[in-house]
């Protein structure tokens, strides 16, 4: 299949604010994939081009404030409302292609909130949505179940994510483990007043730790969509994606093995991740998946345990040490 350059793509917000990106196209497509991150377009070739190979042409656009795409920049604010004018945008652009969000960590946040827009406020119809490691809002991202605030890597992303248009080098070592001696002993939000942050980062810092954590049954409970959640079993937000994959109104397919928030490429043992690609990795979920949902992708056996209507909610686990998934009609 012949795969053609990314070239430039341009919607505009609600408020006229314009959202940029890079549109990857493929010869004959059977479906379109938006990807909306804060992490650059330009660095998401790969997985656009992975797409174009499955058959999909892709779009990866960077959210309001960074990179590419105009506006202030303000994380979890904006995804609703602009997500929603894309997939109208593109509906019109694309007229008949199914639609596919996809993203991981913030970007998954993206895609469940376009997939929203699309329910709550109206507009095309979304054929599926891939949560990869879910960022569900700010409150989970900056508390662990447990209530105890998760300082060390909040305070990593904030400095090198939170704060301005383009990413930021990350803190040294020794810095970042200095602010966070500061914040537990003054307190998260009264240590950052000596970091030499802007006003309106400092305002986004005390609106991170006054968050409210997010009401799924409220946010996403008449979403229609079919959802697939790929969650690792190192990951810091595991139990929020298991919470968003059981509490899914639609059907939901849960999906996790031995990693952390970098999923198969951050494994550091070279062994496991042999196992885990031996395994098949995390194709071995996804294109069954999409197949069974009658989009473009490799199917196999074990998407029967999707199609019973008195289970909607199915999981598969991957053992890394008999290198083999397990796939069950069961709640996650």
């Amino acid at each position: 299949m012949t795969v053609q350059p990314g070239r430039e793509h341009l919607c505009r917000g609600r408020d006229g604010t314009a959202l940029r990106g890079l549109m990857w196209e493929c010869a004959d497509p059977a479906g379109l994939v938006v990807i909306r991150t804060p992490y650059d377009a330009d660095q998401h070739v790969s997985t656009a081009r992975s797409w174009n190979a499955r058959g999909y042409h892709c779009l990866v656009q960077d959210v309001r404030g960074r990179y590419r795409s105009a506006g202030a920049w303000s994380p979890y604010t904006h995804e609703e409302d602009d997500g929603g004018r894309v997939l109208a945008h593109l509906a019109d652009e694309y007229e008949g292609l199914p639609l596919v969000l996809f993203g991981a960590s913030y970007a998954a946040h993206t895609a469940l909130e376009a997939a929203r827009a699309v329910t709550r406020l109206g507009g095309p119809p979304v054929s599926a949505v891939i949560a990869l490691v879910p960022a569900l809002g700010l409150a989970e991202t900056a508390w662990d179940p447990a209530g105890s605030p998760q300082i060390l890597h909040r305070i990593g992303w904030w400095h090198q994510h939170g704060r301005h248009r383009r990413s930021q080098p990350p803190l040294p070592a020794a810095e970042l483990v200095r602010r966070v001696e500061q914040a537990r002993g003054r307190g998260v939000v009264e240590a950052a007043d000596s970091w030499d942050w802007s006003p309106s980062a400092l305002a986004g810092w005390r609106r991170l730790w006054s968050a409210e954590r997010v009401d799924l049954a409220s946010r996403y409970g008449r979403v229609d969509v079919p959802l697939l959640v790929i969650s690792g079993d190192e990951d810091f937000f595991h139990d929020d994606a298991r919470r968003l994959a059981r509490g899914w109104s639609a059907p939901s397919h849960f999906a996790s093995g031995p990693w952390g928030h970098g999923l198969v490429g951050g494994i550091a043992d070279r062994a496991l991740r042999a196992r885990v690609s031996a395994a098949g990795g995390l194709t071995h979920v996804i294109d069954p998946w999409l197949a069974a949902r009658g989009l473009p992708g490799s199917p196999a056996e074990w998407t029967e345990i999707l199609t019973s209507p008195s289970t909607p909610h199915t999981r598969s686990t991957l053992d890394s040490a008999s290198e083999a998934w397990r796939h069950e009609r069961t709640a996650p």
